[in-house]
């Protein structure tokens, strides 16, 4: 297995998409994704591109700087609250799969 390699991932937001990108790539590594949950993919694709690695040795280390308008604590209740409606989706599903209920 090849050694691990942490790069940086500097995300700023501009309109609908994040642009990244990854100052240890000596060429100017950039690259956008339309959410945060696809930056280590994508830094981790565009650092294999420029430097021949294997994408899973990539380790990638977000820095994101949301920009004016975009509210961080908003965006952390939207993430809380999608988990918690992903938890209550499956906990439905494994009751109705199980027949369990709970009184």
């Amino acid at each position: 297995m090849a050694p691990v390699t942490t790069y940086t991932a500097l995300c700023e937001r501009e309109g609908d998409w994040w642009v990244i990108t990854v100052p240890e790539l000596e060429t100017g590594g950039v690259t956008q994704a339309r959410t945060l949950d696809e930056v280590p993919a994508t830094v981790a694709d565009l650092v294999a591109l420029m430097t021949d690695a294997d994408p899973a040795s990539v380790e990638v280390n977000m820095k994101v700087h949301a920009g004016p308008g975009l509210d961080l604590g908003k965006i952390a209740l939207l993430a809380v609250a999608t988990v918690g409606t992903a938890a209550a989706v499956a906990w439905r599903m494994i009751r109705s799969a199980t027949g369990v209920s709970v009184r």
